[in-house]
């Protein structure tokens, strides 16, 4: 960072400031610094972990970046008080330029292509350290296994009364049991750096260059589930989808392909369970926020998508709940709580399915 911006002074703008961009696990708050604007990214307190994540944010980004150009610059990053000052990336994010179900410039898909090559050759050893109890290198199956756990974490997750709103909603108890007797059969693929969270709002494009944001949830494991990750999220055109899968199979080394076919059908399953799961809280808050009969509608909509498409990989599978079932459980559900939070994050990690 350079000597003469004054790191402490651009965050305390930031706090003072009620605007930028609210993600669940970071503020974004666009300052004018002495060098011009940059991007002071603040946590946001009490957020919720939906997502597995291996390394604090500003060691990554300092790790990748003799590998990855497409990643911001990290200018300044403390922990007390946590934030970071990234710079500012001029452009609009992809979901403001192309929204799911419009179609995206060939660019932007050979941007993508182009992250996939890259984050498939950065080298381990130049990566901080994995955790002591992280998958070893190659072991597919456990990293299948704590991807299932966190969704088994996140649904037993809550009180009686977060209980019995997945049960009304017919998400069994264990939302993970097929998934994972599927696990066990994954072939072994070498681990690589996943950016794990490649989705239309992390994605700042102009007319020359794509840029990938938010790398917090970064992970090493299976390149596969990246690339199925973002299939999940970008809600691609059929022939968008197909193109990115080609682009990513030629970006790929040998040894990463091995049965990649297979575990990209596994890892898609698991992004439809996980959004179902994951949303179903999120989804039932901004529900009962809703200020009219449409939108609220609307949402538990989206919600009954959610489940139509994850009811095909846990037990039992019963039937989809209606909307207006969807939306009676969310008002009951919220209206036993102490007080209600409406704060979660449409898209990031349940995707936009």
């Amino acid at each position: 960072m350079d000597r003469r911006m004054d790191a402490m002074a651009l965050y305390e703008e930031a706090c003072r400031r009620d605007d930028g961009h609210a993600g669940h696990y970071n503020r974004n708050v666009r300052v004018e610094s002495c060098d011009g604007p940059v991007m002071v990214r603040i946590p946001t307190a009490g957020a919720e972990s939906m997502d597995l994540s291996l390394w604090p944010e500003p060691a990554l980004l300092e790790a990748i970046r003799p590998y990855v150009g497409a990643a911001p610059q990290l200018l300044h990053a403390q922990t007390d008080p946590p934030f970071q000052i990234h710079e500012f990336i001029d452009g609009r994010s992809l979901d403001e330029r192309c929204p799911a179900g419009t179609p995206l410039p060939d660019r932007v898909l050979d941007d993508v292509g182009e992250l996939f090559g890259r984050l498939l050759r950065v080298p381990s050893g130049k990566l901080p350290a994995a955790p002591a109890d992280w998958p070893e290198d190659g072991d597919t199956a456990g990293f299948a296994t704590a991807l299932l756990t966190l969704v088994r974490t996140v649904r037993a997750a809550g009180g009686p009364a977060t209980q019995q709103l997945y049960a009304e909603l017919g998400v069994p108890a264990d939302p993970c049991a097929l998934l994972a007797v599927r696990a066990g059969a994954l072939r072994a693929r070498p681990f690589r750096l996943l950016h794990a969270d490649l989705h239309r709002g992390n994605m700042i494009t102009d007319d020359l260059r794509t840029v990938f944001l938010d790398w917090e949830l970064a992970l090493w494991g299976d390149p596969v589930y990246d690339l199925a990750d973002h299939l999940h999220k970008m809600s691609y055109l059929p022939g968008e989808a197909a193109r990115v899968r080609d682009r990513w199979q030629r970006a790929a080394p040998a040894d990463c392909l091995a049965g990649w076919v297979d575990g990209l059908d596994f890892y898609l399953g698991y992004e439809r369970m996980k959004s179902a799961v994951v949303d179903t809280v999120r989804w039932a808050r901004l529900i009962a926020a809703a200020t009219t009969v449409e939108v609220r509608g609307s949402l538990a909509g989206e919600l009954a998508a959610k489940y139509a498409a994850a009811r095909l990989h846990w037990e039992p599978a019963g039937p989809v709940p209606t909307t207006d079932a969807i939306e009676r459980a969310a008002l009951r559900w919220t209206h036993s709580l102490p007080r209600l939070t409406t704060r979660g994050r449409r898209g990031g990690s349940g995707g936009t399915s």
